[in-house]
Parts: structure tokens; sequence; C-alpha cells
């Protein structure tokens, strides 16, 4: 029997400017369920616990995009929280970003955060006066929101609002507030009314918004920066893992005023609250100085790490507790996947929403009989253990909730805890608080002032908490962990057995876990453990009772990782012994802010194997994310090292590890961050050796066109697949250098130190010294062409009117300079009156930051795990400019080095579109020329390989150009042992010496066009490396030319033919132009 809920017209008296408090002051008169009707459109609002329970069911309820969110599109079209769920660019750009938010980012943001945390705490240090005690008042929203813009801005886009250095916010957060407030009012719009005036303000904003945005993202695309160390080159720079799709323009402005709203709006408001409350509770803000007096000590100017972030526990209780009482993002909507009933008597249609109402399912009586008071205990672990996850949901739900939660999260408890550390609060005006609303909340008119903390201040924070911990026996709330480490070291073996084998198993899908499996798997190779870790999935079906596994294993929505998921579907159907007597422990990492799946696939992979007869050497240990995560997996490595050398340590060893070593004659400490961790830190790259240097072709034949060999050893911790990439950081020339320094008239041996005012060169060596060779040599381009904004600043800085008249000129008819050949260096050349008169801040305007380089890496990781090979060709050519001969900076780099060198580079994955397949059963056609064969000779030593294992393999034809037998056949004796061995049958053509008419690959395949077409019949997949402007279209007309002779039909179909062959993933390109 269904019954309808309440249904409250408020038509006759409106909305108010404040529609969330409306709708919660309805729902303490109408109960937790009721109707709102406001001229004729209804509005179904939902807040307890058990409604929220089953909204949060995601087979029945999918995200629902209501009206308020409707008018946002206005701004933030198909971005990430504005987008409908059947729209494609969600799911696109959620995976792209994805990685954005994983541990290793959260990392690199932090140094972002930091700084800008310092210039808010430099703007309050402003409002003393000197000699006085108390500040001047501070408005907390409005400074809140200048420091989470400009935190968003340069972790996410490299884009600096510079908000501390404006009196008034930045025109960018006025147009925005415009927006969203715009996109509120709408909700509260009379029928028939005039609204023209509004809505023309509203397009002016949008147009404003969209043109700061593409001013960001043109700014970077003109750097020629390529790097995917933050969410703007993610979007730029990475494809989707699946399709290998990238996101259009449109939709990467979208997503980027998504995160400028999301990424400042809703976390400005969260710390104004947290220190509105904690002004008003002296009680609460004593016990978060007495954490972070006992973490930072008395300097008033600490230097937080990442890790001292996770330490921060009762303040991120604080922050979650102002989240309960006022969560910033207050309602979301849920939409039912088809017919169904909620509350057990009210029905939903398939297609109709609800709005959960956040701030009313906040004060649930799950939450107690005194939900309007603020209590971070709330949030103590043993509090949140005890509570449903769905009762605290100031992120949204599902798949849908905000995937920059843990973001927000940590840039809050840092200068929470900041702020807390460094002053006194004083509630000087008696504030009283008022909520304002626009889409988000936050205090209204909130000012306090200040007063410098002393070292008096904080020993006694330090003594009130001493006392709480001799009352309690509590460990107190930080830094309890670290007496752990050593803790029953005492008669234990220093070793184990020889020949003890140990298996580390990780599911991770952004290398968390992976690494933590790494790094325990060192230290118990330390203790003389023959290691091997893995995924979980290699793991199905192969754990032994004489081998201890330890697994490290996280959850993603709820669900198991991508390399862990077969090994859980075994795991849930495996008999009671299939895993009998199998020594195990698990540690699960995950984030206690996801309470809903919050290590949900550890824990069943620990009960799982209990269930199958697995014994546990410790009971599984949990690590979250949002706390001390480094301390937990510390403790854990303790632990676990304590229990294997308990059960598994070779009694001769005892005592072993207790011998005091000799006496030093000196300390050494080696100092680390040298000039270049900048520089990979922006590009992700680590140092590699060059093992092997040779060259592919006699450079004495005259037809000969230099090619390299390389073979570059891999650092610990470093994987790569067949095909994927090594992305290289080159270093100029020396006569490059030489040039640059003549040209600009520079001392090469001058020692600079750069200090930087705005964002955007993080890759350059800033406050130490660096000798100019080394700024010009590693960190900018001297080859690029020059682009308008370079030669107006030239123009800027020419003091001979003529030329300076020329420059102008040129600058502003971009067809003329783009025809225009040559470098910048040499425009400057041909211009000598600005010889001298470039002073390196200009200079390092001018000249573009240094950018990697990829090449195909030409190795099997079956065959050489450890190493990763190249081929490399030299680009050599007239310079355009008329100026003797230009060498592409990458190619000529690697030419270079011998071995012995380092030099920096990371593994970049392919698309997963490009990987061979594996199984050996689909027939192949691999298409390259010159170095394009790079990864097809990895892939034909992958099949060899296969071959030797005993496997079977469909054929595999590789087209395979190059100009002369006896010059450049590449590999020539280990392709053709493979081809003897049945692994690839090799089709070269010779250009130089081609058999008949057959002078390139595209020849080739339509002279073989009935083998090719009865392989393309049997589902064969076409693969092509190579130059993507000669060779590549050749090669797609000979394919479509086969078509058209066996299948007849006209070009035109043949086209469409090809490009079905492409959306399938059966004809897939890697082409590139060389540098």
């Amino acid at each position: 029997m269904s019954e309808s809920p309440t249904v409250v017209d408020v038509t006759a008296t409106g909305l108010t400017s404040t529609p969330v408090q409306q709708a919660v002051e309805l729902a303490r008169r109408h109960g937790p369920l009721y109707v709102r009707r406001y001229h004729g459109r209804d509005v179904a609002f939902a807040s307890s616990l058990g409604l929220v329970e089953e909204l949060s069911d995601e087979t029945r309820f999918a995200k629902g995009v209501g009206p308020a969110l409707q008018n946002v599109r206005g701004i933030a079209g198909d971005g990430l929280f504005t987008a409908y769920d059947d729209e494609p660019n969600w799911a696109k750009a959620h995976d792209i970003l994805l990685p954005a938010f994983a541990m290793n980012s959260m990392r690199t943001y932090h140094p972002h955060m930091l700084r800008v945390a310092r210039r808010l705490i430099a703007s309050w240090d402003g409002r003393f006066t000197p000699g006085a005690a108390e500040s001047a008042p501070v408005g907390v929203s409005e400074d809140m929101t200048r420091m989470t813009l400009d935190t968003i801005g340069l972790s996410g886009f490299g884009y600096d609002f510079e908000s501390f250095g404006r009196t008034d916010p930045h025109p960018f957060v006025e147009a925005l507030v415009r927006a969203l407030g715009h996109s509120q009012a709408k909700l509260a719009r009379v029928p028939g009314g005039d609204y023209a005036a509004e809505d023309g303000q509203f397009a002016a904003d949008a147009l404003f918004l969209a043109r700061i945005v593409d001013e960001v993202i043109d700014a970077r695309k003109a750097a020629g920066d390529t790097s995917t160390d933050d969410l703007l080159g993610l979007m730029l720079n990475s494809p989707h893992p699946g399709s290998g799709e990238a996101l259009d323009e449109a939709n990467i402005r979208n997503q980027v005023i998504t995160f400028l709203i999301a990424g400042h709006e809703t976390t400005s408001g969260t710390l104004a609250f947290a220190l509105y409350y904690l002004l008003k509770n002296p009680a609460a803000l004593h016990r978060a100085q007495s954490e972070v007096d006992t973490l930072w000590g008395d300097t008033p100017d600490p230097e937080p790490s990442y890790e001292d972030v996770g330490r921060l526990r009762y303040v991120r209780q604080v922050l979650n507790e102002a989240l309960r009482l006022w969560p910033t993002a207050p309602a979301f909507q849920r939409r039912a996947r088809f017919d169904t009933t909620i509350g057990g008597h009210y029905p939903l249609g398939a297609g109709e929403s609800v709005v959960v109402l956040t701030p009313m399912l906040h004060r649930d009586p799950v939450w107690g009989d005194n939900v309007e008071e603020f209590d971070p205990e709330r949030f103590a672990p043993e509090a949140e253990a005890a509570r449903s996850p769905h009762a605290y949901k100031p992120f949204g739900t599902g798949e849908r909730a905000c995937i920059g939660r843990q973001f927000a999260l940590h840039e809050a408890t840092m200068l929470l805890g900041m702020l807390v550390h460094r002053y006194r609060f004083i509630d000087h005006a008696g504030y009283d608080l008022s909520v304002k609303e626009t889409l988000t909340l936050k205090p209204d008119g909130f000012t306090m002032t200040l007063a410098a903390r002393t070292p008096e201040d904080r020993e006694r924070s330090r003594s009130a908490l001493r006392e709480l911990t001799s009352l309690t026996g509590s460990a107190g709330p930080v830094n309890g962990a670290g007496a752990a480490a050593d803790r029953g070291r005492d008669g234990l073996p220093a070793r184990v057995l020889p020949g003890t084998a140990l298996a580390l198993l990780h599911g991770s899908n952004f290398g968390t876990c992976r690494a933590y499996a790494e790094q325990l798997g060192e230290q118990a190779a330390e203790l003389g453990f023959d290691v091997r870790v893995s995924p979980l999935d290699e793991a199905v079906g192969t754990l032994a009772a004489d081998t201890p596994v330890a697994i490290v294993a996280a959850s993603y929505n709820g669900q198991p990782t991508d390399d862990a998921h077969q090994f859980v579907d075994w795991l849930t159907q495996a008999g009671p012994d299939a895993a009998r007597a199998v020594p195990y422990t698990v540690l699960g990492v995950g984030d206690r802010n996801w309470a809903a799946t919050y290590q949900r696939v550890p824990t069943l992979i620990d009960e799982g194997l209990a269930a199958s007869g697995a014994s546990r050497l410790m009971e599984r240990v949990e690590a979250d994310a949002s706390g001390d995560l480094a301390g937990s997996v510390r403790r854990f490595a303790s632990a676990l090292r304590d229990t294997l050398l308990e059960r598994y340590g070779d009694p001769r060893s005892v005592g072993a590890g207790d011998t005091a070593p000799p006496p030093r004659a000196y300390d050494v400490v080696e100092v680390t961050g040298g000039p270049l961790d900048a520089l990979a830190a922006r590009h992700g790259t680590v140092a590699m050796t060059v093992a092997e240097s040779a060259d592919l072709v006699d450079p004495a034949h005259p037809l000969a066109r230099p090619k390299r060999f390389l073979r570059v050893a891999l650092p610990d911790g470093v994987t790569y697949r067949t095909a994927d990439h090594l992305s290289v950081l080159p270093v100029n020339a020396p006569e490059s250098v030489e040039r640059a320094a003549a040209v600009l008239g520079v001392d090469l041996e001058a020692v600079l130190n750069i200090r930087a005012h705005k964002p955007g060169r993080a890759t350059l060596p800033l406050d130490r010294p660096v000798i100019a060779r080394e700024l010009l040599s590693r960190y900018v381009e001297l080859h690029d062409a020059p682009t308008a904004e370079q030669v107006a600043l030239l123009a800027g800085h020419n003091p001979c009117p003529p030329e300076r008249i020329t420059l102008e000129q040129l600058a502003a008819d971009q067809q003329a300079l783009a025809e225009r050949p040559g470098c910048l260096l040499d425009l400057v050349e041909d211009h000598p009156a600005l010889r001298g008169q470039l002073p390196w801040p200009a200079l390092l305007e001018l000249l573009p930051p240094v950018r990697p380089r990829h090449y195909s890496i030409s190795s099997s990781p079956a065959a050489s795990p450890r190493h990763a090979d190249l081929m490399v060709s030299l680009l050599s050519a007239p310079d355009r400019s008329g100026r003797g001969t230009f060498r592409g900076t990458g190619s000529s780099y690697l030419h270079r080095v011998r071995p012995g060198d380092t030099l920096h580079a990371r593994v970049q994955p392919c698309r997963d579109s490009f990987r061979l397949p594996c199984d050996g059963r689909a027939p192949v056609i691999m298409v390259g020329a010159g170095t394009g064969l790079a990864p097809f000779r990895g892939a034909i030593a992958d099949r060899l390989e296969r071959l030797r294992g005993g496997g079977e393999l469909a054929p595999a034809l590789c087209y395979f150009g190059c100009d002369h037998p006896d010059v450049d056949y590449l590999h020539r004796a280990e392709l053709e042992d493979a081809e003897r061995a049945g692994a690839v049958s090799m089709r070269p053509t010779y250009s130089k010496a081609p058999e008949g008419d057959l002078r390139f690959v595209q020849h080739r395949i339509a002279a073989e066009a009935e083998e090719v077409w009865r392989l393309l019949e049997a589902g064969a997949a076409v693969h092509v490396c190579g130059d993507g402007s000669r060779m590549a279209p050749g090669v797609r007309e000979a394919f479509q030319s086969v078509r058209t002779k066996f299948a007849g039909g006209d070009a035109a179909e043949a086209e469409a033919w090809w490009r079905d062959l492409v959306t399938e993933g059966r004809y897939v390109e890697d082409v590139y132009a060389s540098s």
C-alpha cells in the first residue's frame, strides 16, 4: 500500500534567498520525507538515515542532475558534477582524472598548498600594527576563498590568481559567485517574470569565465608542456586508458571551471565554519592546539610535511564535525533507475528524483540527542566505526561522489593546523553565525581578530595533553607510533633460514599498494627471504602452505582494483581447502572518508582466505590515507618482520644483529634535493643509466642515415610493457648552448640564483645557485619557433627603432610569423641590436621550459625485464633558415650519450589498443619504417618467448621499410632468427635497392594483397608505427586498395571500411614526427 508524503506548497510565500535553510526548516516541521511545491513544480526531499541508505543503493539509484545543477551547466557544461550519467564525457573525464587524486599525485600538490598557506599567514601577519598585541579584524570567509582559489589554480592548472595581492576579489571569483548566485536565484523565479537583465549578466559572466580558462589552456599549450602531473596536464596530454580517446577542448574548459568551483567554494566554506566553531568552543580549540603543538613544537613557522597532515587527526575531526553541521555542498539528487518504492510506501517512477537534504541527514537521531552541538569526538575512530557509513554524506554518494575530496581535506587540514598553531582567535565582535547561500554555504560577515601565540602558550597546551594522557591512558592524538618500530626485537633471529620464500601480493590501480608491497619486499630481502612481488591476479590458484603471503590491497569504489579482480573472483568461489594452511596477512589501504566502501576488498580477501583454510600470520591492519598512512604501514612492516622472524628465523643468527659496528673515522651525509629535482618532479622522471650504446648502421656507408641503439638500465621499481614509450628529458648540444650565449650576449660561466614571482616555470632550479651553461643546457628549449607573444617581448626590449618596428609588425602578422623560417635565436640574431639587451628575467620568459621526447621501447620485458632498448634516428636536415644543418634536440642528445651516462626518463604506457595481442591467437600485421620497427621488435621477442614456452601462434607479418639491405635492415640477424623459429614473417622493402617496383612498405602490402586480405578476413589487427606525414597515409591507402580489390566498392566505401577497423581497434597507429 502506497502512502504519499506531505506536500508543502510555498507558491504564496515564495522561495527565500536561503533555500537550503528553508528546506531544513520544512523538514523539521514535516518530517524526513516531504514534497515542496512551487508554481506547480514538485521537488521531493529526504533526510532520514533509513531513506538515504536506500537512495545510496547504486543498483536502484543514480545521480540526478536537478534544476540547480542544470542551471550551473550554463557555465560548467558537461563537467564532472554537472554531467548527466549518459553523457560520454563524464566517464571519459572521470577515468582520465582519477590518477590526479592518487596518493603520489597528492604529494606533488602539497608544496603548492603550503606555498599558498604561507601567503594567507603573511596576509594575516600584516594585519598587526607594530607593537600591537591584537590584529585588525580579518575577513575569514573572504580570505579562505582567496586561499583555496589560489591553491586549486596553482596545483591543478599552474595558474596563479594572486588573490592576496588584490584588495578586491579576483574578477574570476566575482563572475563565478554571481553565476552561482544566478543559478540558485533561478529556482525562485515566478513564471512570466522579466529576468532579461539577470540572464544577460549570467551570459556575460559565462563568457568571461570561459575566456579566462581558455587563456590558461592556451598558455599551457603554447609552452609545449606535455607533462601529466596536474589536472590540466592530464586532460591535455592523457588519452582515456580504455578507449584511447582524448577530451575535447570544450570539455577541458568545462572541467577546469568545474574544479575551480568545487576546488575553492566548498573548501573555503568548510574552513570558515571550522574556524567559527573553534572560536566558539575553547575546549575543542585547546585540544587542536595540543595536537599541533606536540607535532610542531615551539616554532611559529613549521614546515609541515605531507605525512604531518595525516597525523593531525583531531584537526581532521574538527573539519568533519564542521561539515556535519554545515555541509558546504548541502544537497544531492538521486534518480530512480526503474520503478521502485522508498521508505516502504513512497513510489518513485523510473527517472523520478529525490533530493537528499544533507544538513538534516547529519542531524538524524543516529548522531545522538545533541545534534546542534559542535563535538569533534563524533569522528573519533571508534565512534565512526559504530555508525552507518551512510549517516555522513558531505561529498555526495557513490561513483558520482566528489572526486577531489582528499585534495580538499588535505589542504584544509594543513591550513587549519597551521593557523591553530600560530594564532589565538579572538571573537572581537561577538559574532553570531549567519549562513550565506550561493548553491554552496559559508558564514556571512564573519570576522575575528588574532593574537600571536607564544612558546608559553604552546607549553601549556602540551602540558594539558600530557595530563589528559596520564588520566586516560591514551597515547594522545599524535606521534604515538614510533616506539612500536623496535618493540619485540630482543632475542629474535637476525635473518631467516636459507631458501625461505615470501610472496608479496598487491591490489593497486594507481601504484600506491604496489609501491608498499615492493618496499616490504626490499625489507624482507634484507632478512634473507627469496621474495616475489606480483599482482594478486597472478596468485590465483598458486598459494602454497610453505610460502608465507603478505597482501597489500585497496578498493576502488568498493570493487577490486584492476590487478585483483581475478583473485577476488577466484576467492569468492574457492572451496574450504583452496588455501589450506597458507600463512597470510593483509594490509588494507583505504580512505576512511569513503566510509561506505572503506576496507571492503581487504576485508573480503582476509575473510575469504580464512574461509578457504588459510592461517593468519597476524590480524589484518588498516592503513587510512586520510590519517597517518605512512605510520600505519611502518607499524605493519615492523610487526610483520617480528612475526616472520619468530616463525621462519634461523636460530643460528640470534644476537647477530646486536654486534656493535666498528668505530667510524667520518660521518658523511649526502645532501639531497639537487637542482634537477623540480624538473624531474614536473615530468615524473628518474635517473637511469645507459648500459649500452652503439651504431645501428655503418656510418661510413654512403647511404647511411645515422641510427643509434641504446640499452637503458631501469631502476628498481620501474617496469614496462611491450610497446611502451620511454620519455626522455633531453640536454641541448654544447654547440647549441655556445651559439645561444653568443647570440644573446650572456656569460655561460655566470652563476645565477632564480626566484619565481609567478607560476609556470616550476621546472627551473629555483632559489639555488646555477651556472648559466647548465641552465641553457638542461632547462630550456633553444630551437622552438617564436610565438607572437615572444616576438612582442623582443620588440619591447629592442633599443633600435627600425628593428623594433619590424618586430612589432611581425608579432601582429600571424601568417608572416608562421611562414618565417628559423627559431627564436635566429630571430634574435637577425636583429643584432638585441644582443646584450635581454636580461635574464626576460630570457627566462622567452625560452620555453624543456619538454620530454618520447621513444618507443624496442625490447620485450619477457626477454629483458631490467633494461629498456631504444632505436633512435638522428633528425638531421638543412636548416630552413639557411643557417647550416638543423639537428633534433632529443635525437642528437641520445646519439651523444655513452655507456655509464645518466639520463632522466620515465616509462610512459602506450595506448592499450596499440599493444599486440599477447595470447598469440589472433593474426597480426605490423607495419613500420626505419626506427618505427621499435615496438614490433619487442612484440616479436614476446612471440618468440611464447614459442619457446610451448605456446601456439597465429600468423604475423612484419612489413619493414629500409633504405638498403646492407645498410639499415635493423637488428637483421635477430629478426631473421625469429623468422626461422616461426615467430614472424618479415617483409622488408628497400627504397634505394627496390625489388621491382616495391620501394616502400605500402607497395609490398598492395603487391601481397591476397595474403593480406586473407588475414584481415581472419580477424587480423593492423599496427602501424612510424612517420605520420608520409608513411602512415600511404599505408592507409594501401589497405583500402586491398579491400577494394577483393570486396569491391568505391573509394568512399573503402575509407568507411578502414574507419570501422579503427573503431574496432583492429587498425591502430602510433605515428610521430622526429625531434
